[in-house]
């Protein structure tokens, strides 16, 4: 244990004191912005793709459901940052906490590196699995693939820098680089896909992520190093860790990472019988899916926020804070699903209209998988409070466990449904049902763990 004098820095990102409502608005404005700022640089890629045509949709999605399947193992490092650093921050044991950025660190660094060169050899082998019926759009998806691959390791570094800096309480530093590369992103967009080398098409989209995936990282990590948590600013951010951080970082990021791959194998899988209804159905998969995951990301950057916080309490024994937290979140995100709701059920049509104006087809299509995701919006923002009071004290399985369980019914249904009359709607009401179990069950768990902490004792002059 290493004994510290706070600083003023320190205490204004301490979660373990002061009034609860302004430590998490503090917390969790940043990281939801953040979380939507990653979902605008794909709305940024589909609204210029959709000038292009359907077609070109149809290869960014395909190649999102790998990208998302290389974002599983990310987990390992995200994960070390997360929990590591938010407890022993909480138990002011600040060079645990250093060792514990610096592990996160060099298994990102790792891991993003031999995924890089897995995707870039076998991208062939894995746009073919999707047994995609047009060959130039399974042909730019390759290419696509690749190019989009050449940035993981940099978004490896990224995450688990991020995580750092929420765990820390500091979550406004990714979140106003986040914004500045957001923009830059959607500027020079169009420019790769229509000017450069005479037009670079869907791979235009790509490489102009790729870019600035890459110096947004770079630039994370300067900031990481020079504007942390004050008791761990300046310090070293490279270097093999003991193996004892290594072993922690394993325990709590293996379910995580599991839960990822499950999830998007079987999105895979899915896919492939999506893509035996056409490229239409591919278009509608890739841009509902993000009116969907708009809540989605909502509830997983305010849960990323809510977990620094039980994390620190939690190291403090601050248990009376914690379950005050978990309420007041309760009521945020069942309001924020409830709007989320409204806009899939009625706002569909017009969703669709901004990316693919023209194409009837596709945006009725659309319409009907949002009116089915409205369903399960109440359930998907709760999700997030319920995981975080797991993952928050160390205890990842339990809603990973939950999560591969559901990712499987997914499958099997949609594979079922579609084979009905429903046709590809049986896979938008396949994956509502899994998504709906899975964020019920999970916040339902959390709210019960809960009951087995210790009783809270009376916080004098604490917030609500």
């Amino acid at each position: 244990m290493i004994a510290t004098v706070k600083t003023e820095s320190t205490d204004r990102f301490d979660l373990t004191e002061g009034d609860i409502v302004k430590k998490l608005l503090r917390l969790s404005l940043p990281t939801v912005g953040s979380q939507l700022t990653q979902m605008a640089y794909s709305f940024a890629d589909m609204f210029w793709l959709g000038r292009l045509s359907s077609r070109a949709v149809a290869v960014s999605g395909a190649v999102a459901i790998f990208m998302w399947l290389s974002m599983a193992p990310q987990a390992f490092g995200g994960k070390g940052a997360e929990i590591g650093v938010s407890q022993n921050l909480g138990r002011r044991d600040y060079g645990a906490a250093r060792d514990f950025i610096r592990g996160s660190l060099f298994v990102a660094a790792i891991l993003g590196v031999a995924v890089w060169m897995a995707y870039t050899l076998s991208a062939p082998y894995m746009i073919g699995f999707l047994h995609i019926r047009e060959t130039q759009v399974a042909e730019s998806a390759v290419r696509y693939l690749r190019i989009s691959a050449i940035a993981m390791p940099f978004n490896y570094l990224h995450y688990s820098a991020v995580s750092a800096f929420n765990a820390s309480g500091n979550s406004a530093v990714p979140f106003y680089c986040n914004m500045i590369f957001l923009v830059v992103n959607a500027a020079i967009d169009p420019l790769f896909i229509n000017t450069i080398g005479g037009g670079m098409g869907a791979e235009g989209a790509a490489a102009a992520t790729v870019l600035c995936q890459i110096v947004s990282c770079v630039t994370i990590l300067i900031l990481l190093k020079r504007s942390g948590h004050g008791e761990i600013r300046g310090m070293r951010l490279t270097g093999v860790p003991r193996r004892e951080y290594l072993r922690a970082i394993a325990r709590w990021g293996s379910p995580a990472a599991l839960e990822g791959f499950c999830f998007t194998f079987f999105i895979i899988l899915v896919s492939r019988v999506v893509a035996s209804f056409g490229s239409e159905a591919l278009a509608v998969q890739r841009i509902g899916n993000q009116a969907d995951q708009f809540s989605y990301f909502i509830a997983a950057g305010y849960g990323a926020a809510l977990t620094a916080f039980i994390g620190q309490n939690y190291g403090a024994g601050r248990f009376d804070r914690i379950r005050r937290a978990f309420r007041l979140s309760t009521a945020v995100m069942a309001l924020w699903g409830v709007g989320a709701t409204a806009f899939c059920f009625f706002g569909g049509r017009l969703f669709f209209r901004l990316f693919v104006p023209g194409e009837t087809a596709v945006i009725e299509m659309g319409a009907r998988y949002l009116r089915v995701f409205a369903a399960c919006q109440v359930a998907a923002c709760l999700e997030g409070v319920g995981s975080s009071v797991f993952r928050g004290q160390g205890r990842t399985l339990f809603p990973s466990v939950v999560g591969v369980a559901t990712h499987v019914l997914r499958v099997v249904f949609a594979w079922r449904l579609s084979a009905m009359s429903l046709g590809a709607d049986g896979i938008w009401i396949a994956l509502m049902g899994s998504a709906f179990l899975r964020g019920a069950g999970i916040y339902l768990a959390g709210l019960r763990a809960l009951r087995g902490q210790p009783e809270p004792e009376p916080e004098r002059g604490a917030g609500y």
